[in-house]
């Protein structure tokens, strides 16, 4: 059964756009390889442990929301995991070691979060942080999502982006207490390349 890569390639070579044979490079289509995709929702992951670990270490959250934020972050911790075996059986490395402040910031202002990793003394800074850093995520997950050609990977990307959108729920909840409406998902994900 051919990948969705490989349906869709075979349906522009049929239609005259594109010369498509079995295992034929897509990288001169522009379509970046599954390991560059998922390269790059590692390097989210380990921004987002970065970020959970800073805000845990605030000190600036009740005891229940530091609970509800440890479960997150051993649940990242999982991600990173997951996705750096998955590049690793691609022939990629997978950087896993936790980044330095000065690389968080930077990957903060690529994706455009506002605050700073460093800057987190407050629990409205902190809640605010990682409920931005969580749709970075769940953006991440759904844009691997149009390139992948491998259903194991689809499927682990599917997961772990609905896993980032119950994490963007709770903290949402957490940031308005009794203010039901704000905890309620946007419906619509975007993600960037």
């Amino acid at each position: 059964m051919p990948t969705r890569r490989q349906f869709v390639a075979g349906t522009l070579a049929a239609a005259g756009g594109l010369a498509a044979t079995p295992g034929s490079s897509f990288a001169a289509a522009g379509v970046p390889s599954d390991s560059e995709v998922m390269g790059k929702v590692l390097q989210v992951e380990r921004l987002m442990v970065l970020a959970y670990r800073q805000v845990l270490a605030s000190g600036t959250l009740a005891a229940g929301e530091e609970a509800a934020l440890r479960q997150f972050l051993a649940q990242e911790l999982e991600h990173v995991a997951a996705v750096a075996t998955r590049l690793e059986a691609l022939g990629a490395s997978a950087d896993t070691s936790p980044l330095d402040l000065t690389s968080g910031e930077t990957l903060l202002a690529k994706h455009h979060v506002p605050g700073s990793l460093s800057d987190v003394h407050s629990r409205t800074d902190c809640l605010k942080l990682l409920v931005n850093l969580e749709s970075v995520a769940e953006g991440a997950y759904f844009t691997t999502l149009k390139t992948l050609g491998s259903a194991e990977l689809v499927t682990l990307s599917a997961q772990a982006m609905a896993c980032e959108a119950q994490h963007w729920t709770v903290i949402s909840g957490l940031r308005n207490p009794g203010i039901y409406v704000k905890s309620v998902p946007w419906p619509f994900v975007t993600g960037s390349s």
